[in-house]
This record gives structure tokens, sequence and C-alpha cells, in this order.
């Protein structure tokens, strides 16, 4: 067992008065201060720190004092006459090359007179050191080849989760893949009309809860916002007065198929997203606008795997249902999300 002693004051002292009484910043002293950190540091272990912070410079002009000591050609008292007594310039020329500090010591090409900036340039000067790194060559993996199977047609599963376990399993034993078709008689599109078929199902439950407003109306508003949204449709412009200033909006054109019917729901003539908006989030109708977070209606759920299934929106629909599956703070509604995102992405092959 290791035992740590902390050395007496009258120990710490004692280190502290040689130290500052070699302290003369001349050649001779830089190197016999850098010898006496040296040893202080070894002697004392621990309690070193103690004497570091009462001597007269910082503990990294203690580490360059210790380095300059440590330097077999500037330690040599023979070359004392010839070098500069800072210990700053010192510290750089320890960093030389021995050989080359030699030389130009003998030279005359380092006196007394050399600079701190000479002494830097000597060092950077220097070649950099560099590993080299052997590297052993990798064996290589061998390089699967696979090859297709065929078509396999199967009845419909009782149990899509099961089968897509009982798929995996097979996968995975012989190192395969699948791409999953989307033909007519795929069974991703059995799977999508299933989903469809739910959808509306749930929807039409869903709609005997609505108050003021119809089902086919929300999804009214939803096809205007949508179409609203698309860059092909910012023609159709209109001078709008909002808050006493006249502005420029798009709105629906008028040979747009609802427009009678929405203009008689919001009551206004033109009818702009930023309308539809507000009067969707005043009568808390749920649909785009509504802050998916907080969105409480089941209904709106099942309208994004209608569109989905559809392929009336496959992108707005999964984005607004992914967002209520991680953002919603509902939980029966975040986990609905969950379970409609997994049935429209099930067969999808980037999914």
């Amino acid at each position: 067992m290791n035992t740590i002693v902390i050395s007496s004051q009258k120990e710490l002292a004692e280190w502290r008065t040689r130290i500052e009484s070699a302290w003369q910043k001349s050649v001779q002293s830089v190197i016999e201060v850098g010898n006496l950190v040296k040893q202080a540091k070894e002697q004392l272990g621990v309690s070193y720190s103690l004497l570091e912070a009462e001597l007269p410079f910082s503990s990294t002009v203690a580490a360059f004092l210790i380095k300059i000591a440590e330097n077999p050609v500037l330690s040599n008292p023979s070359y004392h006459s010839r070098l500069p007594n800072g210990y700053n310039t010192l510290y750089y020329l320890a960093s030389v090359d021995e050989k080359q500090l030699v030389q130009q010591l003998e030279n005359g090409e380092i006196t007394p007179n050399f600079t701190l900036a000479s002494a830097k340039l000597l060092r950077e000067a220097q070649p950099k050191k560099t590993t080299t790194k052997v590297k052993f060559a990798e064996p290589k993996k061998p390089k699967t080849i696979t090859y297709e199977v065929g078509s396999i047609s199967i009845a419909a599963p009782a149990n899509t989760d099961q089968f897509q376990v009982d798929l995996l399993k097979l996968l995975t034993k012989y190192g395969g893949t699948i791409t999953h078709t989307h033909k007519d008689n795929s069974l991703a599109e059995w799977h999508r009309k299933i989903v469809h078929q739910q959808a509306c199902e749930m929807i039409a439950q869903s709609e005997a809860g609505l108050q003021n407003i119809s089902y086919e109306e929300i999804r009214m508003l939803e096809d205007a916002a949508h179409f609203l949204t698309k860059d092909k449709n910012q023609k159709n412009k209109a001078e709008l007065v909002i808050k006493d200033e006249l502005v420029i909006r798009t709105c629906l054109p008028d040979d747009y198929k609802d427009l009678a019917k929405i203009r008689a729901l919001l009551g206004i003539e033109q009818v702009t997203r930023g309308q539809l908006k507000k009067w969707c989030i005043d009568n808390k109708v749920p649909n785009q606008f509504t802050e998916l977070s907080s969105m409480d209606k089941e209904l709106y759920i099942w309208e994004q795997v209608r569109l989905v299934a559809e392929r009336k929106d496959v992108k707005g629909g999964l984005k607004r249902l992914k967002d209520m599956a991680s953002r919603s703070t509902i939980p029966n509604i975040k986990s609905l999300a969950q379970r409609a995102l997994k049935e429209v992405t099930r067969f999808d092959n980037k999914a």
C-alpha cells in the first residue's frame, strides 16, 4: 500500500530558500534552478504543489527551467558564456537538434545577444518529427454473391407482424434481402387497401363527435389549404385590406371546384391560406393548421392515414404522422400515431 507523505513546512521553506537564492536569471542560475526544481518535484511528491505556489515564478516557467536543465548542451558549463541569459530564449534553444546547437555555438552563430525571436525561428526550422504507422494489410472479406430466388406468392397473412418476423428470420438465416412490390396483386397493395378501409371506418365513427362542421367540410378545407401551398397555384392574386393596409395575397381561383361552398362556410369572398388557417383555428377544426403537439382528435390521425393510403398527399401525411408520433403531449394520440405510422410504412422499402 502506497502512503502519501505531506512534507513539513520546514522542508518546504528550505527548498524555497534554495531556489530563490539561485534565481539570478543568468545561464548558470537558470540551469541550477531547473535542477533544483526537478529535484524538489521528485522528492516532495504531492507536496511539491505547496512549494510551487510560493516560488517566484509560475508553474509554466518551472517546466521551462526543467527542460533547459535537462538539455545536455545547454547544461554544459563550457557553453554558458556563449549562451543568452533569458530563460525564454534558452527554452526554445532546448528544442533545437543537439548537433546543430553545438555547431552553431562553436561557429559563433549563437551568442549571448541571441534574441528570443531568433530562437523561435531556429526551432520552427527544425524538421517535424513524423511517426510512420505500420499498416498491416487486412484480409479481404470474400464478396457475398446473392442470387434471385424468384417470385413467391402467399395467402393473405392473418397476422402481418408475425409474417414479417418469420420473413426476417428466413432472410437472416440465408443472408438475403427483399424488395417489396406494389403491384395490384402484391401483399403491399392488399395491406394498403386494408389500412385504407380501416381509416375510412374510423373516420366515419369519429365524424359523429364533430360540432359545427362535417367531415366533408374538413376534407374540403384541407384540400383547399393543400392547393394553396403548391407553387404552381400561386398565380391567382387578390387585393385585400388587412389591418387598414392594402396587401396582395394568393387566393383560390374562381374556377376552384369547391370555391362556392368554402366562401359560404367561411363567409368571405376571397379565400387565402391565411384566412383558411385563422378560421380553422378559431373554430377548432382539426387539420394541418392545428398545433400537432396538442392535437386531441383521433379523426385527424385517421385522415392522415387516408391521405397516405389514397396516395393523395403521401409526403404531407407521413410528416404529420411522424410529428404527432414524436411530439404529441397526449398519450393516446401519440400511441395511435405511432401505430398508424407503422402500418402505412410497413411495406415501404425505404422504411
